[in-house]
């Protein structure tokens, strides 16, 4: 699994781990005990993966007032976390020991957990993945009731991905920073460095290029609940895209743009989109790239969900 992969993971799992600490030893007729939940996580052989689903189950024992129950299983979490060798991957781990010890008011276990995914995180490589795992733990370290430590990560990931040459990598980079300060609510600074991302976008002078860091803005606006400005966003990386000579290139780009439309939510856009990009293909001179680009783009009209 890919870094970026773990550090998505991780992010998935902070969602999860508000919704799993519900009051709740057994939710319903048929749903597993607490006891069992715990034998089927210990049977995962995926070390972070145990670690999180024993996180999540921890925090709904703790908050179900199973107290005993609730630090015998976060204590077999926390030495799963320890085992963990991918830093980025432990850094994101620790960050839900965090979240769940700070929903529990276990302050001082949380503020630990914080300060250990700090000093994973110090040790991740490369410089992207280092910015977007900072970000994330600024999320755990303001849990734990530390807002300036929290602000000092996310300072040291953006001085991080400012640094960073790749376009593709700094604009996802500054964009996990932008996420992050909307976690934390600071619409400001989300603000402000999701306007360094969008002018770096701006910037770049090919067209496919500005186009894919238009459409990872656009997309990030639109997980920071900025719908009216990501809609925007996205329209000009559709027009990025519809410059780009090239229409083998073009209706890639397009595609591209259409996935991030779906996934964003604007699915009647990104059939639109694809349309476009079908266009295109049609117009690729060469017998095998056109059958190749239109097979591509026909088979995302068939996989994105359709719908406003």
């Amino acid at each position: 699994m890919s870094r970026g992969c773990m550090i998505l993971l991780g992010i998935g799992f902070l969602g999860l781990l508000s919704a799993g600490c519900r009051d709740t030893s057994k939710s319903g007729s048929g749903e597993l005990s607490f006891r069992e939940q715990v034998a089927q996580a210990k049977r995962e052989t995926d070390t972070e993966l145990r670690a999180k689903q024993l996180i999540r189950i921890g925090c709904q024992q703790g908050r179900a007032k199973d107290i005993a129950g609730a630090e015998e299983t976060l204590r077999l979490a926390w030495k799963d976390c320890d085992s963990i060798a991918d830093p980025a991957a432990k850094a994101s781990a620790l960050v839900l020991m965090a979240k769940a010890n700070a929903t529990l008011d276990n302050r001082s276990a949380a503020k630990r957990a914080a300060d250990e995914a700090l000093n994973a995180a110090a040790k991740v490589e490369p410089a992207d993945s280092k910015a977007k795992t900072l970000a994330l733990v600024a999320q755990g370290q303001n849990a734990a009731s530390d807002p300036d430590a929290a602000a000092a990560a996310l300072k040291s990931a953006e001085e991080i991905a400012g640094k960073i040459e790749d376009l593709t990598d700094k604009t996802l980079s500054l964009c996990a920073i932008a996420e992050a300060f909307q976690k934390i609510d600071k619409p400001a600074q989300r603000d402000r460095v999701h306007g360094v991302a969008l002018k770096l976008a701006h910037s770049a002078g090919d067209a496919r290029k500005r186009s894919a860091a238009q459409a990872d803005v656009a997309a990030s606006l639109s997980d920071c609940n900025e719908r009216e400005v990501s809609a925007r966003i996205f329209e000009l990386a559709l027009e990025s895209a519809g410059k780009i000579e090239s229409p083998d290139s073009r209706a890639y780009a397009l595609a591209d743009v259409a996935k991030r439309l779906s996934q964003a939510g604007f699915r009647a856009k990104a059939h639109g989109a694809l349309d476009q990009a079908e266009r295109a293909a049609a117009k690729v001179p060469q017998a095998d790239m056109q059958m190749q680009a239109l097979q591509y783009v026909r088979s995302l009209m068939g996989k994105l969900p359709s719908g406003e």
